[in-house]
């Protein structure tokens, strides 16, 4: 996922398609995620990073997963941020290094979530990509607002419907997982 996604090819295309530029870059933070989840699983059968995993767990992954991970993606989707990594291929590359590094960190947290925060977890990231959807919709279609300037305004909103589209049917899942995950469904 990781290969796929931080390729030469790979940054040629999304350089030119904002939808393929959100596939790959969500490809290629949940690659490192796993990475981390396996970083985490090894350290924790090898007795490695007892004070790092003992801080994870204490902190039901919630620090490294959504702290710290959560905000270092979600600077890179700042309009500024952004487009700058459209634009610049130093910011690109500094982009693709720090998802790699933050779907690590994020892996690493994930392993230290309850079933729970999980599913919430995961119910707010689909949440969060379907509202972000609607936004964009309603700015790209009834505003004609671009916020992704490297990009054109058709490509603002296709990967709008694109978002909204990957997000209805997880979150619905996630939500009723959630639900059942605290024994109230």
């Amino acid at each position: 996922m990781v290969i796929g996604s931080a390729n030469p090819a790979s940054v040629i295309l999304s350089s030119q398609l904002e939808i393929v530029r959100f596939s790959l870059d969500m490809t290629l933070i949940w690659g490192a995620g796993l990475i981390g989840i396996w970083i985490a699983d090894y350290f924790f059968r090898t007795g490695k990073a007892k004070k790092f995993l003992s801080f994870n767990f204490t902190t039901r992954g919630l620090v490294l997963a959504w702290g710290i991970a959560g905000t270092t993606i979600s600077y890179w989707y700042f309009p500024g941020p952004f487009d700058a990594s459209v634009t610049e291929p130093l910011m690109r590359t500094l982009q693709i290094v720090t998802f790699a590094v933050a779907g690590i960190v994020g892996g690493i947290g994930w392993y230290g979530m309850t079933n729970v925060w999980k599913s919430i977890s995961m119910f707010s990231l689909f949440s969060m990509m379907a509202s972000m959807a609607e936004i964009f919709l309603e700015l790209g279609t009834y505003f004609s607002t671009n916020l992704y300037t490297s990009y054109s305004i058709q490509q603002f909103t296709d990967t709008a419907y694109f978002l909204f589209a990957m997000a209805f049917a997880p979150s619905t899942f996630y939500m009723v997982k959630w639900l059942k995950d605290l024994d109230l469904f």
